[in-house]
Protein backbone atom coordinates (compact mmCIF):
# COMPACT_ATOMS: atom_id res chain seq x y z
CA UNK A 1 0.00 0.00 0.00
CA UNK A 2 1.43 3.52 -1.37
CA UNK A 3 1.17 6.30 1.80
CA UNK A 4 -0.52 9.48 0.54
CA UNK A 5 1.59 12.71 -0.09
CA UNK A 6 1.10 16.41 0.31
CA UNK A 7 1.56 18.95 -2.36
CA UNK A 8 1.45 23.21 -1.22
CA UNK A 9 1.13 25.77 -3.73
CA UNK A 10 0.38 29.21 -4.09
CA UNK A 11 -2.02 30.62 -7.15
CA UNK A 12 -3.21 33.67 -7.82
CA UNK A 13 -6.96 32.97 -7.52
CA UNK A 14 -7.78 30.85 -4.32
CA UNK A 15 -11.22 30.88 -5.20
CA UNK A 16 -11.03 29.79 -9.07
CA UNK A 17 -8.55 27.45 -8.28
CA UNK A 18 -11.21 26.08 -5.51
CA UNK A 19 -14.11 26.03 -7.94
CA UNK A 20 -12.00 23.53 -10.53
CA UNK A 21 -11.08 21.19 -8.28
CA UNK A 22 -13.91 21.25 -6.50
CA UNK A 23 -16.05 21.14 -8.97
CA UNK A 24 -14.75 19.81 -12.31
CA UNK A 25 -12.53 17.57 -10.86
CA UNK A 26 -14.78 15.97 -7.95
CA UNK A 27 -12.30 16.30 -4.77
CA UNK A 28 -13.45 17.15 -1.81
CA UNK A 29 -12.44 20.24 0.86
CA UNK A 30 -10.47 19.67 3.96
CA UNK A 31 -9.56 22.51 5.95
CA UNK A 32 -10.37 26.08 4.39
CA UNK A 33 -9.51 29.20 5.83
CA UNK A 34 -9.06 33.02 4.43
CA UNK A 35 -5.66 32.53 2.38
CA UNK A 36 -5.49 29.11 2.11
CA UNK A 37 -7.69 25.37 1.74
CA UNK A 38 -6.70 21.61 1.80
CA UNK A 39 -8.25 19.12 -1.06
CA UNK A 40 -8.44 15.21 -0.89
CA UNK A 41 -6.75 14.71 -4.20
CA UNK A 42 -7.21 11.18 -5.16
CA UNK A 43 -5.94 10.26 -1.66
CA UNK A 44 -3.37 12.53 -1.37
CA UNK A 45 -3.66 16.04 0.44
CA UNK A 46 -2.71 18.86 -1.66
CA UNK A 47 -3.09 22.60 0.52
CA UNK A 48 -3.57 25.61 -2.03
CA UNK A 49 -2.52 29.49 -1.01
CA UNK A 50 -3.61 32.88 -2.24
CA UNK A 51 -0.71 34.92 -3.72
CA UNK A 52 0.12 37.67 -1.28
CA UNK A 53 3.12 40.19 -0.85
CA UNK A 54 4.42 37.02 0.75
CA UNK A 55 4.33 34.36 -1.60
CA UNK A 56 4.69 34.13 -4.78
CA UNK A 57 2.58 32.04 -7.54
CA UNK A 58 4.97 29.85 -9.71
CA UNK A 59 3.35 27.35 -12.29
CA UNK A 60 4.67 23.89 -11.29
CA UNK A 61 5.70 21.62 -14.38
CA UNK A 62 3.57 18.44 -13.51
CA UNK A 63 2.05 16.06 -11.12
CA UNK A 64 -0.97 13.89 -10.69
CA UNK A 65 -2.61 10.79 -9.60
CA UNK A 66 -2.58 7.53 -11.09
CA UNK A 67 -6.08 5.83 -10.99
CA UNK A 68 -7.75 2.93 -12.03
CA UNK A 69 -8.58 2.65 -15.75
CA UNK A 70 -12.58 3.07 -14.96
CA UNK A 71 -11.42 6.64 -13.00
CA UNK A 72 -9.23 7.64 -15.52
CA UNK A 73 -11.99 7.18 -18.53
CA UNK A 74 -13.83 9.28 -16.07
CA UNK A 75 -11.89 12.21 -15.11
CA UNK A 76 -11.06 12.29 -18.98
CA UNK A 77 -15.13 12.76 -19.73
CA UNK A 78 -15.68 15.56 -16.90
CA UNK A 79 -12.68 17.47 -18.24
CA UNK A 80 -14.01 17.40 -22.40
CA UNK A 81 -17.34 18.15 -20.84
CA UNK A 82 -16.21 21.07 -18.81
CA UNK A 83 -13.49 22.34 -21.95
CA UNK A 84 -10.64 22.11 -19.35
CA UNK A 85 -7.81 22.75 -21.55
CA UNK A 86 -5.70 20.24 -22.39
CA UNK A 87 -1.86 20.14 -22.53
CA UNK A 88 -1.77 16.54 -24.07
CA UNK A 89 -4.29 14.95 -25.62
CA UNK A 90 -5.51 11.40 -24.05
CA UNK A 91 -3.15 8.67 -25.22
CA UNK A 92 -3.58 4.97 -25.05
CA UNK A 93 -0.58 2.83 -25.14
CA UNK A 94 -0.38 -1.20 -25.78
CA UNK A 95 -4.07 -1.14 -25.53
CA UNK A 96 -5.23 -5.01 -25.25
CA UNK A 97 -2.30 -5.95 -23.43
CA UNK A 98 -0.35 -6.79 -20.05
CA UNK A 99 1.37 -3.54 -20.87
CA UNK A 100 -1.61 -1.06 -21.49
CA UNK A 101 -1.45 2.33 -20.17
CA UNK A 102 -2.46 6.20 -20.67
CA UNK A 103 -2.24 9.39 -19.67
CA UNK A 104 -3.65 12.93 -20.65
CA UNK A 105 -2.47 16.19 -19.29
CA UNK A 106 -4.74 19.41 -18.56
CA UNK A 107 -4.36 22.52 -17.04
CA UNK A 108 -5.52 24.11 -14.19
CA UNK A 109 -6.81 27.95 -14.22
CA UNK A 110 -3.36 29.14 -12.52
CA UNK A 111 -1.70 27.20 -15.42
CA UNK A 112 -0.22 24.12 -13.46
CA UNK A 113 -0.13 21.13 -15.50
CA UNK A 114 -1.83 17.64 -13.82
CA UNK A 115 -1.00 14.15 -15.39
CA UNK A 116 -3.64 11.72 -15.08
CA UNK A 117 -2.16 7.97 -15.58
CA UNK A 118 -3.42 4.47 -15.40
CA UNK A 119 -2.03 1.49 -15.69
CA UNK A 120 -3.43 -1.69 -16.37
CA UNK A 121 -1.22 -3.64 -14.14
CA UNK A 122 0.05 -1.04 -11.59
CA UNK A 123 2.44 -3.62 -10.16
CA UNK A 124 4.30 -4.08 -13.30
CA UNK A 125 5.33 -0.20 -12.90
CA UNK A 126 6.42 -0.18 -9.76
CA UNK A 127 8.24 -3.49 -9.31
Amino acid sequence: MLNPFHLSFVVPDKEEAKRFYLDILGCSIGRDNPTWFDILFYGHQITIHQASDKMQAFQIDHFGPILSKEEWLSVLKVCKLNDVEFAANSLIKNEGTEDESGKFLIKDPSGNTLEFKYYLDFERTVG
